[in-house]
């Protein structure tokens, strides 16, 4: 759960600093535009990949097998590294979204990260749906 608030607290922070007390974050704004696509594409495709797989990491059959046969303590570390897939890619393109003078392209992504973490949020009811839904996926 503190890892949960943890990743979206930090990105908030920086939101904060940049648009409310307008702290120049613009880092890499003259860069040149190559960087620019080459930074771009790299982030998209991440996102294209990290964010499905975040939400279906507990269908793959390797981790299905691991939560029936740890239990608790496969769980918490397919959370944890679930979790840190989303905070990891909210944070970066929050980051680069600033650093590189308020690109669109960064932003949304950050946006559509942010939209996904309300299906990953770590309650109890979610960690027992999962855990049994794992129980039967590996019987069967």
């Amino acid at each position: 759960m503190v890892l949960f608030w943890g990743q979206l607290a930090v990105p908030a922070l920086l939101y904060v600093c940049g648009e409310f007390l307008h702290v120049d974050m613009a880092v890499l704004s003259e860069c040149s535009p190559t960087v620019r696509y080459v930074v771009s594409t790299v982030m998209i495709l991440l996102s294209l990949a990290l964010i499905p797989l975040a939400l279906r990491l507990f269908k793959f059959g390797r981790v299905r097998r691991d939560l029936a046969e740890r239990g608790a303590e496969a769980l918490g570390k397919w959370g944890r590294i679930r979790l840190l897939m989303l905070g990891d890619l909210l944070l970066a393109n929050t980051v680069l979204y600033y650093a590189f003078a308020y690109e669109p392209a960064f932003g949304y992504l950050a946006v559509v990260t942010l939209l996904t973490m309300p299906f990953v949020y770590p309650t109890m009811n979610r960690c027992l749906t999962e855990t049994e839904a794992a129980g039967e996926g590996a019987d069967a």
